[in-house]
């Protein structure tokens, strides 16, 4: 390797140390994330539960209730049209049992059935030879 290259590398590992460094020199007091209640603040429902107020912008006649509504109206057309559409489906798998039931048995009624195919049918004939014995 050249030189910039052995500089460039020792200069990203210091950086990575120093960084590493200052991330662990905090203060040393983990515990400023997590607190336990005492005594007195578990017997108040205050400090447990606090009425949060909405802003008076956002009420019943708000865009986003009205959004919402024709959300839930849109989701609703869409089950109707996806119930409707698995019903004619159902219909459709019927009816063509149907079909193939009573294509069935018409091949059955002309005899054609598999059952009345004869085991010892005759070999193929050879292609005939083209004309000037090519």
């Amino acid at each position: 390797m050249n030189r910039k290259h052995i500089f460039s590398i020792t200069g990203l590992a210091l950086m990575l140390a120093a960084g590493n460094a200052l991330a662990q020199a905090g203060d040393g007091d983990l515990d400023g994330t997590i607190r336990l209640m005492g005594h007195a603040e578990a017997e108040l429902p205050d400090a447990v539960t606090k009425e949060i107020t909405l802003p008076d912008d956002v009420g019943e006649d708000s865009e986003a209730v009205e959004a919402s509504a024709d959300g839930l109206a849109t989701a609703n057309e869409a089950r109707l049209r996806r119930e409707e559409g698995l019903t004619t489906a159902d219909e459709a798998r019927e009816s063509s049992a149907d079909f193939v039931e009573a294509a069935q048995e018409n091949r059955e009624n002309r005899g054609r059935s598999s059952d009345n195919i004869p085991d010892d049918l005759p070999d193929r004939p050879e292609p005939p030879t083209p004309p000037g014995g090519g």
